[in-house]
């Protein structure tokens, strides 16, 4: 096969030239597998798996290895369950997917054993739009992806079952600790969708990397004098705070932590993401027990961003928060009671969001809207969240740039560097941010410093 013969031939790529043959394997790899479980399909159709002397079509897929290939007993199964499944009329929107190369054979696997289950919660729903749902769904997001979408379409057919069934859930939470043989305490804790929603968001924006974490532990290392716990950043709930900001963070993303070469400078936060949410966590109890004992000043519980449609809202839909998690109509009318709400009603009037040039720094209410369109760093590939992130100017300050919400979006640390170092330049539209990876696009990069 002319595919064995390239391994010996990978000296004489250039950098480029290989990384494009990497992405045409791939698509190989992602094609065979969609066009081999269509194979499959016929042969059950046809009849040729039952004259042959396989037992079931994943043995009669594993009885087409030769000559030293192997194959996943995983990938066997799910090749084996949608071929299956595709001689069955009901799932025609499964084989035509499959035809037209428009999803992998693990995400049709998924959408269909996904529409089994949510079927009898919202029986008005048509099964090929259920499935269509389930398709789109990219396999690298996981369980907690699964579950998000699952609950979106339970919330966009019957919205009434999801409360009934967080209700249930939050009947059920729970919180438990044991002491391991290390002598550490181990916590425990089952949380229903809303409050956990409360949990990751107060945490996330009082966990990334800082500066002064680093200093503080550098300090303590050489034996310095005053050493005090690091204080969490302006317009967080650290020790003495005021509430955590959710989806948020501060006003304005923390620095990027760097080395430090003397006293005063930059010290890398050496903390694992671990211990940073840790952290985070002990300085959200520490305020929230000086706040019930009088000596801290009492505040509301959160700052919680939610957004909805005005036709889902009138509807009691449930709200989304920055990091994607769903909460139903219920828990978004008890954060209204218990929490300095900011409600983004699209479609509903809101604050004014431009500022023109009479502020270089993002205001509040700008980031929370750069918040809800991004949702996290728009750079192509990643995914870290809001906390994590920075405003960028794609038109930077100071090249005229205007501090509005069509001049903004989000980037973490690392590609907020790497934008301006390569000047790259984005266009932001109404739905999401759209990035042109041409290096020296960005208006006088030749003069800006990264």
């Amino acid at each position: 096969m002319l595919l064995d013969e390239i391994p010996a031939a990978l000296h004489q790529l250039g950098e480029d030239q290989e990384a494009e043959l990497m992405s045409v394997l791939l698509r190989l790899q992602g094609r065979s597998s969609q066009v081999g479980t269509i194979v499959a399909a016929d042969a059950v159709d046809r009849g040729a798996v039952t004259r042959s002397d396989a037992a079931t079509t994943g043995q009669w897929i594993a009885g087409r290895l030769t000559g030293g290939t192997r194959l996943e007993p995983r990938t066997v199964r799910a090749m084996a369950s949608v071929a299956d499944a595709c001689q069955h009329r009901k799932n025609t929107v499964i084989t035509t997917a499959l035809l037209e190369g428009s999803c992998s054979v693990e995400s049709a696997r998924t959408a269909l054993a996904q529409a089994d289950k949510v079927g009898p919660v919202i029986p008005t729903a048509e099964r090929d739009e259920v499935l269509g749902w389930f398709l789109q769904i990219d396999p690298a997001l996981g369980c907690d992806g699964l579950t998000k979408l699952t609950r979106r379409i339970i919330d966009r057919f019957a919205p009434d079952e999801l409360s009934k069934d967080d209700e249930k859930l939050e009947r059920t939470e729970s919180l438990s600790w044991s002491t391991t043989a290390t002598g550490m305490t181990r916590l425990v804790a089952e949380l229903s969708p809303a409050n956990a929603a409360i949990l990751k968001e107060a945490i996330n924006a009082n966990s990334a990397p800082r500066p002064d974490a680093g200093r503080v532990a550098a300090e303590e290392r050489s034996g310095g004098a005053g050493v005090s716990r690091p204080h969490a950043p302006s317009g967080s709930s650290g020790a003495g705070g005021t509430g955590a900001a959710f989806g948020l963070g501060a006003d304005n993303a923390p620095e990027c932590p760097g080395p430090s070469t003397g006293a005063g400078e930059q010290v890398r936060d050496e903390r694992s993401p671990g211990k940073r949410r840790l952290d985070a966590l002990m300085d959200l109890v520490g305020a929230g027990a000086r706040a019930a004992t009088g000596e801290g000043t009492q505040a509301s519980a959160a700052t919680v961003l939610l957004t909805m449609g005005l036709q889902e809202l009138l509807a009691g839909h449930g709200a989304t928060t920055p990091t994607g998690d769903l909460v139903d109509a219920g828990a978004a009318r008890r954060f209204a009671c218990s929490a300095d709400l900011i409600p983004v009603v699209l479609g509903g009037p809101s604050q004014p969001l431009d500022v023109g040039r009479r502020e270089r720094l993002a205001t509040k209410a700008i980031r929370a809207a750069v918040i809800l369109r991004d949702g996290g760093c728009t750079f192509p590939g990643c995914d870290r969240p809001p906390g994590f992130c920075e405003i960028h100017h794609v038109r930077p300050w100071w090249a005229g740039g205007e501090t509005s919400l069509t001049n903004a979006t989000l980037l973490c640390c690392r590609h907020h560097q790497t934008v301006h170092r390569q000047g790259y330049t984005a266009t932001v539209e109404p739905d999401g941010v759209r990035w042109d990876l041409t290096p020296g696009q960005m208006p006088g990069h030749h003069t800006a410093v990264a």
